[in-house]
């Protein structure tokens, strides 16, 4: 089936903006999780699904403005060299208009990407009107470019890296999968300040260490909070579609969002219902609060909050994944982050290492439709 195979986490939660005719080239390279001989396809999806910072710039469900794609393309990397382009087209053209609020999806193209190298893939982006919004994501921690004009075939020469491309959502492959996997959150789970194009973050570990048969698909983004996934929108709705979907959040809700312990365990609830209403098949594994050195009223509601998650109902979840236990010191600081409060790659190795050598083997077959261990 065609279904997630990367690990870098890619969602938008940021604009750029194109000026009616101006036209720009994005290119990024993304390790795959299954090399070899494949077939690929791009979907996109032409809406902001989660709040940057305060707000005032961009936030959830902010559509994108009207542009079209004119040209778009992909191929094989290896060592620094590229195979070949081959044209990606949508519905069987070499571009075509997108409007505020679209999900776009390529026809399938046969790349054989090798082992250790990437999924190399370009478009070329024109502005059909002034202002023209582009949902991006910085921070994704894959390799990205960028160029003026029309240059999807271009060499490197004419790019300039670029930590805010505009880039699809998802980079899907007919892969030998039969379930899907969420992993929706925060900075944390997309593995800010893990170093680039290492897939050092957990969520990428796990993806790359799992059985074969779950694809995992990344939509952490930087400043992501309940609140939005409450909101039951885009982002809620891209999650909804999967087997299993990972949620991980609260830092944000607490730090920017001054939600009380009351109000983030009822969005917490309120993401988990909405996934449910979408999905009545789907199976979500609440996580706790990760430790960001939180102190005082901060650190109250922390403990408040993970207390919940860990106890009763799990705030309607079906399993829970501890995080906080993983990635904090030992007790009474355990408030405290050991591997910083955006984990660097042993905090990636640690959470990796316990969710696929202690929890998924013990949930694996409660959490998958027919699955076994």
């Amino acid at each position: 089936m065609f279904a997630s195979n990367t690990p870098t986490s890619t969602s938008h939660n940021m604009t750029i903006a194109l000026q009616k005719g101006e036209a720009r080239t994005f290119r990024a390279w993304l390790r795959p999780v299954e090399a070899g001989p494949l077939m690929w396809r791009f979907r996109f999806s032409n809406c902001v699904d989660s709040t940057w910072d305060d707000g005032s710039e961009s936030w959830a469900d902010l559509p994108g403005g009207r542009f079209e794609i004119v040209s778009a393309c992909a191929c094989a990397e290896a060592e620094g060299e590229t195979d070949k382009p081959a044209r990606v087209t949508w519905g069987g053209e070499a571009g075509r208009a997108v409007e505020p609020g679209d999900w776009v999806v390529s026809d399938p193209v046969a790349l054989d990407i090798h082992r250790g190298g990437h999924i190399a893939f370009s478009w070329c982006l024109r502005a059909l009107e002034d202002g023209a919004i582009l949902p991006v994501t910085p921070d994704s921690r894959a390799l990205c470019w960028s160029a003026s004009g029309a240059a999807a075939y271009a060499d490197m020469t004419a790019f300039q890296e670029d930590d805010t491309a505009c880039l699809p959502d998802i980079f899907e492959a007919n892969r030998p999968a039969r379930y899907r996997m969420v992993f929706m959150g925060d900075s944390i789970t997309q593995g800010v300040q893990t170093r680039v194009d290492l897939c050092e973050q957990w969520a990428a570990r796990i993806a790359l260490g799992i059985q074969r048969d779950v694809a995992v698909w990344n939509i952490g983004l930087g400043f992501g909070r309940a609140a939005d996934a409450a909101k039951n929108g885009t982002w809620l709705g891209k999650a909804a579609g999967a087997d299993v979907v990972n949620l991980c959040f609260g830092v944000n809700d607490l730090l920017h969002g001054s939600r009380d312990a009351d109000v983030l365990a009822d969005d917490l609830r309120a993401a988990i219902a909405g996934l449910r209403a979408r999905n009545p098949r789907v199976r979500v594994v609440l996580f706790t609060i990760p430790p960001f050195d939180l102190t005082g009223e901060d650190e109250a509601r922390w403990r408040a909050v993970n207390a919940r998650v860990r106890g009763g109902d799990h705030l309607g979840a079906d399993a829970v994944f501890d995080i906080a236990a993983v990635l904090g010191r030992e007790a009474p600081e355990d408030n405290m982050a050991f591997f910083g409060g955006h984990p660097d790659g042993r905090g990636g190795a640690a959470v990796a290492g316990e969710y696929l050598s202690a929890f998924w083997p013990m949930w694996r077959e409660a959490l998958l439709p027919g699955g076994d261990a």
